[in-house]
């Protein structure tokens, strides 16, 4: 096998992403971890893998610092691109795998952790047996954090506007959650009606639909019981839960109802992202970073057991 024999010194990540451009988000958060070199593909897909990654890998001593991260809002895809990078390693030229499509993976951690930290502010020290409620989680965060909520072991509801693509994303989201989770369920959530049946018995409350759609009305809030902690990621208004402002961390927004806001979640996310592509940049040989990781940042840095 032909590689550089000159000395392979320069971090370098490449950035894989679906879309039709790359994320400066996750660019600058690559460089600010501490890659040396970033460098960007957009409009990826599997079948481009193959050959980019061996040109990448043979061009360089084995163990060099390089590494790639799989982005973009196609999380199918992107499963896909992870899946053809792993298999296109050839040993000893294997790199570790960053996966975060469009955030999903650091922001649902960081989700679940806070939920976990105020949860804990309350006395509650066991999310297993809760009932979560995901509010328009058809999209990349909503999927990850179903996920990370079935491994707790909690019952994790998911819900869309659309019913048979909610009960077909259920089932292909618990082939991923593993046997040990519990089960995912998808449900209908269009009207106040179909909201409080799902509402009203729940222990957490996400929302994680696209910017600027409330998805629980001043309305819907006031007919909710109180011993709840609610989650929103919108920082659009109108916000997706009535009266739960961005900078709001464990902020009492109706009596006995807990909101933590989109820049709490935020901020978070930041830092996860940030610890997860420094080890990266300094780890060798093919280790995966995805949520298992992030999770595991996210419940250090807020000091969870």
């Amino acid at each position: 096998m032909e590689y550089s024999k000159q000395k392979s010194t320069k971090k370098i990540c490449y950035f894989l992403d679906t879309d039709e451009n790359a994320s400066p988000f996750d660019i600058n958060m690559a460089y600010d971890a501490g890659f040396d070199v970033v460098v960007p593909y957009n409009n990826m897909t599997a079948d481009k893998v193959p050959k980019l990654v061996q040109d990448a890998i043979f061009s360089r001593k084995p163990n060099a610092s390089t590494a790639f991260f799989i982005g973009g809002e196609d999380t199918k895809e992107a499963d896909k691109i992870t899946k053809k990078v792993l298999d296109s390693f050839v040993s000893p030229f294997e790199c570790p795998v960053i996966v975060d499509p469009r955030g999903s993976h650091t922001t649902a951690s960081a989700i679940i952790a806070k939920i976990i930290k105020t949860a804990q502010a309350h006395d509650i020290n066991d999310l297993s047996g809760r009932k979560m409620v995901i509010l328009g989680a058809t999209g990349p965060v909503g999927e990850i954090g179903a996920i990370i909520s079935a491994r707790l072991k909690c019952n994790t509801i998911i819900t869309s506007r659309r019913k048979q693509y909610i009960k077909d994303l259920a089932r292909d989201l618990n082939k991923k959650a593993g046997d040990d989770a519990s089960e995912i369920i998808g449900a209908v959530g269009i009207t106040d009606d179909d909201k409080i049946q799902l509402l009203k018995d729940a222990d957490i409350i996400c929302s994680v639909a696209k910017a600027g759609i409330e998805m629980i009305s001043k309305e819907l809030l006031e007919k909710l019981q109180s011993k709840k902690i609610v989650v929103d990621i919108n920082l659009v208004p109108p916000y997706g839960i009535y009266g739960l402002k961005p900078n709001y961390d464990n902020k009492e927004i109706y009596p006995g109802i807990f909101g933590i806001g989109a820049l709490a979640i935020g901020n978070l996310k930041s830092k996860i992202e940030k610890s997860m592509l420094k080890e990266a940049s300094n780890s060798r040989g093919k280790k995966i970073f995805n949520y298992k990781n992030a999770f595991d940042i996210a419940k250090k840095l807020l000091k969870i057991n």
